[in-house]
């Protein structure tokens, strides 16, 4: 198949498009390199920083549309807003792909007005998030950063429900992504593929020798922090070095780009990475890849889901227990052993469950049954 993959997010599409490949499909990327990630792509749509940063992008937008952009089988978008332009040209866009196409697909890859919506309704999808717990509202979502009334504003929310409804299927990135579309959406065909890992990138894995101090990198994307919860992580993990002194050592990085992350990911022992997600993701994977124990979501919900009943790679921190997800820590990192074994666990999970090559395969049986 001739495939475009329109959006990026955290290198999803670069990866998705390498495995596509091996499978003989004919695979486009046009994104923005995700930022400063500096991910690849073969047609860079990136907006400029200036006045007329976005007249520039939808012009390019409009000529490639006319060109490279038409003709393909099947289309993936990242999200509702694909590309970094304002709602009411997305809707024009998304309408000449639909004419200039085949099947339009979701690959729900990031938070959307719906998601937001769902999570902050008394009824959530998901009993906890960065929006929610227990039904109270997060610190963080009461602030600004969290944008919660722009997410919730009327005109985004209409634009998103009617984004969603000129799809033709969505294949889901994330369990917590997959559980708030069947619940939004239930009559959408909808596939789960899970984060592709590109392990041909990646250094080669790295088991912890049990000498040394337990190094543990924190990193959250740029103005994301609250998000992430690294604000409620990171005063955990200083509070561990200072009371375990000599035994850990934190790692927090500027933002660098992805090259220069994979280098420091793989010369840690663990990686903190979020405190209110169920899954792992890409960040997350990518240092289970190498052997890093990742802090991050790992309820059994998503285990029972995917159908793993022996590997358990992740320590699993609880939003709702903070000082009993530091107590397990603590015994985490005085436990070789149990390091160790986490750490072996990491690369066999994601052989299992994420390879570039599975997901790839995913997304085409996916296609199989949802192309017209």
């Amino acid at each position: 198949m001739k495939v475009l993959l329109l959006g990026d997010y955290s290198n999803y599409h670069a990866s998705l498009a390498s495995g596509l490949r091996g499978l003989g499909h004919d695979v486009t990327v046009a994104s923005d390199g995700c930022s400063w990630l500096e991910a690849g792509c073969d047609i860079k749509l990136s907006r400029r920083q200036n006045k007329i940063g976005g007249a520039w992008l939808y012009a390019r937008v409009q000529w490639l549309l006319s060109g490279r952009l038409k003709g393909f089988d099947v289309v993936h978008l990242r999200d509702p807003y694909f590309i970094e332009l304002k709602p009411r040209l997305l809707e024009g866009i998304m309408k000449r792909l639909k004419r200039d196409n085949g099947n339009i697909f979701l690959s729900s890859l990031s938070t959307d007005s719906l998601f937001v919506r769902n999570l902050c309704s008394p009824s959530p999808a998901l009993e906890y998030s960065e929006w929610q717990i227990d039904g109270h509202p997060t610190e963080w979502s009461l602030t600004e950063n969290s944008k919660r009334h722009l997410w919730l504003d009327p005109a985004l929310v209409d634009y998103t429900e009617a984004f969603y409804g000129r799809l033709d299927g969505v294949v889901s990135s994330l369990y917590e992504y997959h559980k708030v579309v069947a619940a939004n959406f239930p009559s959408l065909p909808l596939h789960y593929a899970g984060i592709p890992i590109d392990t041909s990138t990646l250094p080669a894995p790295r088991i912890r020798s049990g000498r040394g101090p337990v190094r543990i990198l924190c990193s959250a994307h740029r103005g994301r922090a609250g998000e992430k919860g690294i604000d409620l992580l990171l005063p955990m993990l200083k509070r561990l070095e200072a009371e375990l002194p000599g035994k850990v050592e934190i790692v927090t990085p500027p933002n660098v780009s992805l090259d220069k992350f994979k280098e420091i990911l793989s010369s840690v022992d663990l990686v903190c990475d979020q405190l209110y997600s169920y899954t792992p993701a890409t960040t997350a994977l990518m240092g289970m890849a190498m052997g890093v124990v990742p802090i991050s979501g790992g309820e059994e919900d998503f285990y029972r889901f995917i159908g793993e009943d022996e590997l358990r790679p992740v320590f699993n921190p609880d939003p709702r227990d903070m000082e009993g997800t530091y107590r397990r820590l603590a015994e985490l990192v005085q436990n070789p052993e149990l390091l160790r074994r986490m750490s072996a666990d990491g690369p066999e999970f994601v052989r299992r469950h994420n390879s570039s090559a599975l997901i790839a395969k995913r997304f085409s049986d996916a296609w199989d049954k949802m192309c017209r």
